[in-house]
């Protein structure tokens, strides 16, 4: 007497090549059978299983697939002289002054995350000191002249000649004066300070040795003279600059 095997739920397909594919499906959830007929029979109908996993977040997404964000703001190129950028919150207000006697107004900072690095002549150390912590930064000139420039007399000869033309040479330390009137005097190796005002950005350098152009003047080469921090400074310097454009442009300076 003989009688039709029912399949069991999860168990390994009867034999046959058509049979075997289908019980993979069903092990993968890609199909299953309607209404729990057995296997083999003719009135069994085979469905699709619910497409769930289709309709779920992919687990990778693309680069070219992600939503265009926002440009994050970044901070001034240390490259440039002057940009756009987006206000820094650790900016200090106060004012950059360089050797010709321009002042320039701005919430002033350094690169983000970074402090002022200054070699500490007394205690033949390096300081760090962040910028909010200054009351103000000077420039102290050890010496200043103009190098001559000397070239060889000519291949394999040891003598040199004066070419005529000369570039201005300068050494620079520089005097911090903390918050509490503590003072460092030492040598501060191109560190960038920058001054924003109205959304634009201006770099300037806190140089130990600078040297200029062949045949420029010492005037010609331009430094930071002083810096002065907090908001007296800042609105000196801001009253300044708008004298000058009035007088520039002809018209009384309010009292």
């Amino acid at each position: 007497m003989s009688s039709t095997p029912t399949a069991v739920p999860g168990a390994r397909a009867p034999a046959g090549r058509l049979e075997a594919v289908l019980a993979m499906l069903a092990l993968v959830g890609l199909w299953a059978p309607c209404g729990g007929a057995p296997a083999g029979q003719g009135g069994a109908k085979l469905e699709k299983a619910p497409a769930a996993k289709a309709a779920a977040e992919p687990d990778i997404t693309f680069a070219d697939e992600e939503e265009e964000k926002e440009p994050e703001a970044r901070a001034p190129n240390p490259f440039g002289r002057t940009e756009e950028v987006v206000a820094r919150a650790d900016g200090v207000p106060g004012y950059v002054e360089i050797s010709t006697g321009l002042k320039v107004p701005g919430r002033i900072y350094t690169t983000r995350a970074k402090r002022l690095k200054i070699y500490n002549l007394e205690h033949k150390m390096y300081e760090y000191v962040p910028v909010a912590a200054c009351k103000r930064i000077e420039a102290v000139l050890e010496w200043e002249r103009l190098d001559k420039e000397w070239r060889f007399k000519e291949a394999g000869n040891t003598e040199k000649v004066y070419t005529g033309r000369s570039y201005p040479l300068r050494m620079l330390s520089w005097r911090l004066t903390l918050l509490n009137d503590h003072q460092i005097v030492g040598h501060i190796l191109g560190q960038p300070l920058y001054a924003e005002h109205n959304r634009k950005a201006e770099r300037f350098i806190l140089h130990q040795r600078d040297k200029g152009e062949m045949g420029a003047t010492l005037e010609s080469l331009v430094y930071v003279r002083r810096v002065e921090f907090g908001a007296e400074a800042y609105n000196k310097a801001v009253e300044e600059l708008k004298a000058k454009a009035e007088a520039a442009a002809g018209q009384t300076p309010k009292p």
